[in-house]
């Protein structure tokens, strides 16, 4: 009596523990494929492949005898999930194929997505009220067969980027479709089935694609962030990294990108002992293309030496430099020549936030705001010079826009109002004293542009 029951637990087990341990292996592998997606590469092809080869582990443990003995359910409990996964299944397998292979010959693959999602809506409710249904089983057959022909032979004439990728999927593709086919048919050769294997084998090449493409954009990222990291020792070396020293002036500049690499830009002339010219600019947009045309500044206001006293000249001059070469990018910039034998600061504006002059003697602060147009777009500006006297004491702020459109401590904006203020308040602060505390006003929160300032004080 004994020898009957050890019998029939040696056939189950026999029976079930290979496809058992295909849907663990299968599972993990799934499970692993969304790690890597969520935590590192964020890469498509890992999260579809994840998605497909979890449902179909899970669709195997469903089916496994010993799975349903050990839940105690030896029924039909299981049913309604093994039909929602079945008719889900094709979907994450169609977006796969989607985001290695495009559209498709016409949009083939594209339709074969849609046709697999409508049919999920209507197939899935149909099927879990009358628990089996005919017709939803022959069209997941049909659904299954058609979509795996269709990536196959979108895989066959592949080209470009994805023939590479693509290439080592047609023998896994090809054995898992007639693996399928077989199980359709009824043919189990041995009595197994083994379609199980065929995904398997398929899943092998899916994750052959999915991890080889993650590795190949990870390697781009760390080229792009090794050329960004020596983009920003390049651009950090264009910037002075030490005041001028004139006499009777003292400078400080503080200079904070927003992202690895910056449109903010200052730089310094000098003529003689008693003049020094100051420009502040802000390219527009952000990154590369934005250092990349600060890096044509360096150039075109160093060949403006000989002007260096005519801050409105130095601008027209700049404007005629750039022009056609900023694709579709403007500069901003405010100019100004600090004259230490007349005592008098000439500035010049180009869309360019007012500079702030402190007056030391009243504790006020005055702006400069003569603007002309942006720098580059327009061939024919003209710029203009504003001129006034400064005493001792006095000091003069030029900044670029992050500095008043970033968030102070209370969460509004920090604003031109604050900023003279600020001025006032620290007007007996050293330059670089003042700029530490001015930057600590406005660096609590998350940077959202390239923060620059240049502070000159007149003794």
């Amino acid at each position: 009596m004994d020898l009957i029951p050890r019998e029939a637990v040696n056939a189950a087990l026999r029976a079930n523990l290979p496809f058992f341990g295909i849907a663990c292996i299968v599972l993990l592998a799934g499970v692993s494929a969304l790690l890597l997606w969520r935590l590192r590469s964020r890469d498509r092809l890992l999260l579809w492949a994840g998605v497909f080869s979890m449902l179909y582990g899970i669709r195997l443990l469903i089916q496994n005898e010993l799975v349903r003995a050990a839940f105690n359910a030896p029924g039909r409990e299981y049913l309604p999930w093994q039909i929602c996964i079945t008719y889900l299944i094709n979907i994450p397998f169609a977006l796969f194929a989607r985001e290695l292979l495009g559209r498709g010959w016409k949009g083939g693959i594209l339709i074969w997505l849609w046709l697999s999602v409508a049919f999920a809506m209507i197939a899935i409710p149909a099927a879990l009220v009358a628990h089996e249904l005919y017709w939803t089983d022959l069209i997941n057959s049909v659904l299954v067969i058609s979509g795996t022909l269709l990536v196959l032979l979108q895989v066959l004439f592949a080209h470009g980027g994805a023939k590479a990728l693509a290439s080592s999927l047609l023998w896994p593709l090809l054995i898992f479709g007639i693996f399928v086919l077989l199980e359709n048919k009824g043919i189990r050769p041995g009595g197994f089935d083994i379609e199980p294997v065929g995904f398997l084998i398929l899943l092998a090449g899916l994750a052959s694609i999915a991890v080889r493409r993650a590795l190949a954009t990870e390697r781009k990222l760390i080229d792009v962030e090794q050329e960004l990291t020596t983009a920003r020792r390049i651009q950090t070396s264009i910037v002075p990294q030490a005041a001028p020293e004139v006499a009777g002036v003292r400078v400080a500049m503080r200079y904070q990108p927003m992202t690895s690499v910056a449109g903010d830009f200052y730089d310094f002339l000098t003529a003689g002992n008693d003049l020094l010219t100051i420009l502040v600019a802000d390219v527009s947009g952000h990154g590369v293309p934005a250092a990349l045309v600060a890096s044509m500044l360096k150039v075109c206001f160093a060949a403006q030496k000989e002007r260096a006293d005519n801050p409105a000249a130095i601008l027209a001059g700049l404007n005629s430099m750039l022009r056609g070469s900023l694709g579709g990018q403007y500069v901003t910039a405010a100019c100004a020549a600090i004259n230490i034998k007349s005592c008098s600061i000439t500035y010049a504006g180009a869309g360019h936030p007012p500079g702030l002059l402190l007056r030391r003697e009243t504790n006020s602060v005055q702006q400069l705001a003569e603007n002309g147009l942006f720098l580059g777009p327009f061939p024919h500006a003209t710029y203009s010079n504003f001129s006034v006297p400064i005493q001792s004491g006095d000091a003069l702020l030029l900044y670029t826009d992050g500095i008043v459109e970033a968030s102070a401590p209370d969460g509004d904006e920090f604003g031109r109002e604050r900023l003279e203020q600020l001025l006032l308040e620290a007007a007996a602060r050293q330059p670089a004293e003042f700029l530490d505390l001015l930057f600590r006003k406005i660096s609590n929160s998350e940077q959202e542009d390239d923060l620059t300032a240049v502070l000159a004080r007149f003794d």
